[in-house]
């Protein structure tokens, strides 16, 4: 009996051990632990949803490939990019990390198919370089100073984004077109990819729970930001180094990870917080959006709209977290009121609505900006901002204040003009807008029922602010064009979340296209291809200008 004990002892050990071993994920591996950001792509996902084959019918490409300068390796590599060597059903994963000083590298790891092949597709951008082997890692320097190692089948380019093409073409002069040089800094980058092969289990993101989390999530794209890592490679934050911020930089982390489904684009996203933080979240988090709130709005046309809920008195806990209570305290108390006030004066409904947008032509008058007569194009819209009233004492003392600091800046305060019962203050773009408010609607829209049972919810609607731009005149066909292209594309963004789970604050947010019945991401292919082909056609009409300009005139030969 006690062999048999100590065997399941012995048992129960191992499960731990290897369920241990089971955390380390193999994509974390060579990303240092303090990666600013990380995008891990799953290129076997969004293969199957814009194919290679499907790409090579765009404008870009078939531009590039029939191009004369277009080399025939560069070439090879467009119409089956497997030549390089690279093993793309593995993924591609890119990260940016800092290095010392004010220097930053960008990297891009992934595995290698055929190494024979993988070397040749790198020497070509650089024949004069030759591999060399440090510490069995294969280094060759590529254009512009960047570096690319690997050993086994991995992979990884290192580069200096200072060398990227959009700093490299900065004029040294305006009286000279000539382009800066990419500093060399090929001796730092080696280093630094050398390093990336030996980095132990404890300096990366091989055995961080939040990263494996994120790649175990079924996505197209897994996106990483360590914001805490962020903020500290930039220690020179103004106003904000006055304040203690380190509950609030601590552990934090946020993950996204993308999907680029039929007709949408969805968007999961984690919010990780330090321990303290996240106490005061949870326990003053709020409970889910007062629907009767945006039931209320006066208007079926909504353009957009933010409705949250939580607990006043958590606002005053974060204060104290920063330390910055005594200095909030004295200011509010100038005016009239406390924390306390703060904490006390709504039960924590607050929305912000945007409503009956449209764009009207207004006549020009020697008051407006020009002085000229003419006609222009504005945009008109209703507007509603609307709190759930708490204690009705505590909140005239804050809209009391509001109204004498507006008093003292000389300036009419934005509470003037609010309504107010028993449940509700409300304050809207006029007094009849905001009265129709209070006295309750029964609207309900088409984000209603995602809204409902979360603490935060966001809505944009695209296609209606699309659609008023294009009732206006332009006289650019080609801006017409690309916003006929948009309106036949981008519908709406609807947003929701807020809630605690799996030790992080969830959030998910949808892109909706109007065409549902293809995929998102060949959808976005297809609209870039559309701008770029309007774009061409607009460069090569200016060009056509140009030249007609620089033609001489024909010479009278006749005497």
């Amino acid at each position: 009996m006690k062999s048999f004990y100590k065997l399941s002892i012995a048992f129960g050990v191992m499960i731990i051990l290897f369920s241990s071993c089971g955390k380390n994920n193999e994509a974390g591996k060579m990303i240092p632990g303090n990666a600013l950001f990380v995008a891990q792509l799953t290129m076997k996902s969004l293969n199957s949803k814009l194919s290679w084959d499907q790409l090579k019918q765009t404008a870009w490409y078939q531009k590039a490939y029939s191009n004369a300068s277009t080399p025939d390796w560069r070439k090879k590599i467009l119409d089956n990019p497997s030549a390089s060597g690279i093993d793309f059903d593995n993924g591609l994963t890119f990260f940016v990390s800092k290095g010392n000083g004010n220097d930053y590298f960008l990297a891009a790891e992934g595995k290698i198919k055929n190494e024979n092949d993988f070397e040749q597709f790198n020497k070509n951008f650089d024949s004069s370089q030759a591999v060399t082997k440090e510490d069995g890692i294969n280094l060759l320097i590529l254009k512009d100073k960047n570096v690319v190692g690997w050993k086994d089948k991995d992979f990884v380019y290192v580069m200096n984004p200072e060398t990227t093409a959009s700093e490299m073409y900065r004029w040294k002069d305006s009286s000279k077109l000539q382009p800066d040089m990419p500093v060399d800094k090929s001796a730092e980058l080696s280093e630094f990819c050398k390093k990336l092969f030996s980095l132990k289990t404890d300096s990366s993101l091989a055995n961080n729970d939040k990263f494996s989390s994120l790649l175990k999530e079924n996505g197209d794209i897994h996106l990483w930001q360590n914001n805490e890592a962020i903020i500290n490679s930039r220690p020179d934050m103004g106003i904000l180094g006055m304040v203690k911020l380190d509950a609030f930089i601590k552990d934090n982390i946020s993950t996204y990870t993308v999907n680029f489904d039929k007709g949408e684009i969805d968007v999961n996203q984690k919010s990780y917080v330090s321990k303290d933080l996240a106490d005061v979240l949870k326990k003053y988090m709020g409970n889910s959006i007062n629907m009767d709130m945006i039931k209320n709005i006066p208007s079926q046309n909504i353009l957009g709209l933010l409705a949250f809920n939580f607990k006043p008195e958590g606002l005053v806990q974060l204060i104290k977290l920063t330390g910055a209570d005594g200095l909030v305290n004295s200011f509010s108390q100038k005016m009239g009121f406390g924390l306390d006030d703060i904490s006390k004066a709504t039960n924590g409904d607050f929305l912000l609505a945007f409503t009956d947008f449209k764009m009207n032509k207004s006549l020009l008058n020697s008051n407006d900006s020009g002085g000229n007569l003419g006609n222009l194009n504005k945009p008109d819209f209703n507007y509603i901002f609307s709190v759930g009233v708490g204690d009705k004492a505590s909140l005239q003392k804050i809209i009391d204040g509001i109204k004498k600091m507006g008093s003292q800046m000389g300036k009419d305060s934005f509470v003037n003009n609010y309504v107010m019962n028993d449940k509700t203050f409300a304050i809207g773009s006029s007094l009849s807008f905001a009265n129709q408010y209070l006295a309750g609607n029964n609207n309900k829209y088409e984000f209603t029922d995602k809204f409902s049972g979360h603490p935060v919810g966001f809505f944009l609607d695209i296609h209606k602010i699309l659609s008023q731009f294009a009732t206006t005149e332009s006289a650019n066909a080609d801006d017409k064009a690309m916003l006929d292209k948009s309106l036949n594309m981008w519908n709406n963004i609807t947003a929701y979340g807020g809630d605690f789970k799996d030790n992080a604050f969830t959030f998910h947010t949808e892109i909706n296209l109007i065409n549902k019945d293809t995929s998102s991401l060949k959808q976005l292919s297809d609209y870039i291809n559309a701008m770029y082909k309007i774009n061409e056609a607009k460069k090569d009409e200016n060009n056509n200008k140009l030249d007609s300009l620089l033609v001489p005139p024909p010479i009278d030969t006749v005497k």
